[in-house]
C-alpha cells in the first residue's frame, strides 16, 4: 500500500515545505498521545522531533469511474522506537485508535471529525488528481501541496458563491487553509486567521498559531492589541540582580568586565514583552550605552526605576551604565553629579578632557571667592586705617616736640 511518512526528525512540522496533511495528521497525534499516553504528547509544532507519523492509503478499481480509498490509516511511533505504537484508522464508519502495544481500541474524540474529514478528502482527491493526469509529478509531496491548494481554491469560491460578498481572502502560512476575510474583525473570518500589522503575508489560522507553543510566530501587542511577529514587540530581558563590591569602571578594559559581569549576573524578572513598534508603553525606555545589559532593547518600568536623568532633561541612562559608561555622562569633580556629554551645565577642557566644575558648584565657588576678595578688601582698608591713625599719632607728638621746643625758647 502506498505510504507517506509525514512527520519524523528529517520531516518536521513547521516546514512549510513539507506534507500538506503534517499539521492535520499533528493534531490527531497530539489527542492520541494526549489521551493514551500523556508523558510522550508533543508539545509543540515548532519543537517537534519526537515523534513519527505515516499516513498509509489503499486504492480499490471494483467498479468504473475513479479509484475509491479501501484502507485508511496512521500509524503513530516514536523516532526511538522501531514498531509502531498506534494505529488510527479512518477509512471505518467508526474511526478507532488501536494500541498495539496494550492490545486495546478506542474511538476517536468527535472534536476531531473535521481534523479527520480533510484528511479523508486529501487522500480520496490526490488519488482522483493524480489517476486523471498523463505526466509524472516531482513527488507525491510537490503534488499533494498542488492538490490542497486547489482544495481550498474550490473551497473559497464556494463560500464567497453561498455568502454573495467577497471581502478578501487570507491563506494560513502553515496549513494552507483560505478563509474569508472579514471587514470588521480578523479574528471573525472562517476559520479565524491573523495577520503581521506590518509583514501582511504573515498569515496564521488561530489553531496553528496555538500550536506552535511559546514559540509562535505571531504575538500580539498589549498596547494596540494587533497581532506582530515577534521581532517587531519590544522585549525586557531583565535587569541585573545587585552585585555587590562593584567598583565604578576607571577604563574601558575595566568597563568592559565589569559589564561582563551584570550581564552574565542573574535577572530580576524572566523575558518581558512590550509593545509593537507603533506603540509606545508608558514607562518603557532605551538605555544608549555601549554594552547595556539591555542589549540595546526597550526596558520595563520595574528595571528603569533606577536610572538616571541628566540635568538638560534630554538623556536617560538605566544606573548601571550612567555608573560605569563614561560615554554617557561626565561627572562634576565636585558635587559628582552626572551630565550627558552635550549638556550645557557642565564643560570639558579641550585640551586634556578633564570635566569642568559643573555651573551650579561653579557658580557656588565664585561667591566663595567673592567673600574672600571683600575680606582681603576689608583688611586692606583697616590696615589703611591704622596706617592713617599711627600716621596722626607720630605727627601729634612731633607737634608736642615743636611745642617744648618752643617752650624753651620763650624761658
Amino acid at each position: 500500500m502506498p505510504a507517506w511518512t509525514i512527520i519524523s526528525p528529517e520531516n518536521p512540522v513547521n516546514d512549510l515545505k513539507g506534507h500538506p496533511m503534517r499539521i492535520n495528521v499533528y493534531r490527531v497525534m497530539k489527542a492520541v498521545y494526549h489521551i493514551l499516553d500523556p508523558s510522550n504528547e508533543p508539545s509543540s509544532t515548532i519543537d517537534e522531533v519526537k515523534h513519527i507519523a505515516t499516513l498509509e492509503y489503499a486504492v480499490s478499481q471494483e467498479k468504473e469511474g475513479p479509484p475509491e480509498i479501501s484502507s485508511l490509516i496512521i500509524h503513530l511511533r516514536l523516532s526511538a522506537q522501531t514498531e509502531t505504537r498506534f494505529d488510527v484508522v479512518l477509512h471505518d464508519s467508526d474511526m478507532q485508535i488501536k494500541d498495539k502495544v496494550q492490545n486495546t481500541c478506542i474511538s476517536l474524540p468527535g472534536e476531531l471529525a473535521p481534523v479527520l474529514m480533510d484528511i479523508s478528502w486529501f487522500v480520496r482527491e490526490f488519488v482522483i488528481r493524480r489517476s486523471a493526469i498523463k505526466w509524472k509529478p516531482a513527488s507525491d509531496c510537490s503534488f499533494g501541496r498542488r492538490v490542497w491548494d486547489q482544495m481550498q481554491e474550490e473551497k473559497y469560491r464556494q463560500l464567497v458563491s453561498q455568502q454573495g460578498t467577497t471581502g478578501g481572502r487570507n491563506t494560513c502560512q502553515s496549513c494552507k487553509v483560505v478563509s474569508r476575510r472579514s471587514v470588521n474583525c480578523r479574528e471573525s473570518s472562517e476559520p479565524p486567521i491573523v495577520w503581521c500589522a506590518k509583514h501582511l503575508d504573515n498569515e496564521l489560522c488561530l489553531p496553528c498559531l496555538e500550536e506552535q507553543g511559546s514559540k509562535r510566530e505571531l504575538e500580539k501587542c498589549p498596547a494596540c492589541k494587533s497581532w506582530c511577529c515577534p521581532k517587531d514587540i519590544s522585549e525586557c530581558i531583565g535587569h541585573p540582580v545587585t552585585i555587590p563590591s562593584v567598583s565604578r569602571a576607571s577604563s574601558f578594559d575595566h568597563f568592559r568586565h565589569v559589564m561582563t559581569i551584570y550581564s552574565q549576573s542573574a535577572k530580576v524578572h524572566p523575558l518581558k514583552h512590550g509593545s509593537c513598534g507603533q506603540c509606545k508603553l508608558l514607562g518603557w525606555r532605551r538605555c544608549p550605552g555601549r554594552l547595556c545589559w539591555s542589549s540595546h532593547s526597550l526596558i520595563c518600568p520595574e528595571c528603569t526605576s533606577g536610572g538616571i536623568t541628566c540635568a538638560c532633561r534630554k538623556v536617560w541612562a538605566c544606573d548601571v551604565c550612567a555608573e560605569h559608561d563614561s560615554s554617557i555622562f561626565i561627572r562634576c569633580p565636585r558635587c559628582d553629579r552626572p551630565f550627558c556629554t552635550s549638556c550645557t551645565y557642565i564643560d570639558r577642557c579641550r585640551r586634556c578632557t578633564r570635566a569642568t566644575l559643573c555651573y551650579d558648584c561653579a557658580e557656588e565657588t565664585s561667591d566663595v571667592d567673592d567673600c574672600t576678595k571683600d575680606a582681603s578688601d576689608c583688611a586692606k582698608e583697616t590696615s589703611d586705617v591704622d596706617d592713617c591713625t599711627e600716621d596722626a599719632s607720630d605727627c601729634a607728638e612731633e607737634t608736642s616736640d615743636v611745642d617744648d621746643c618752643t617752650e624753651d625758647a620763650s624761658d
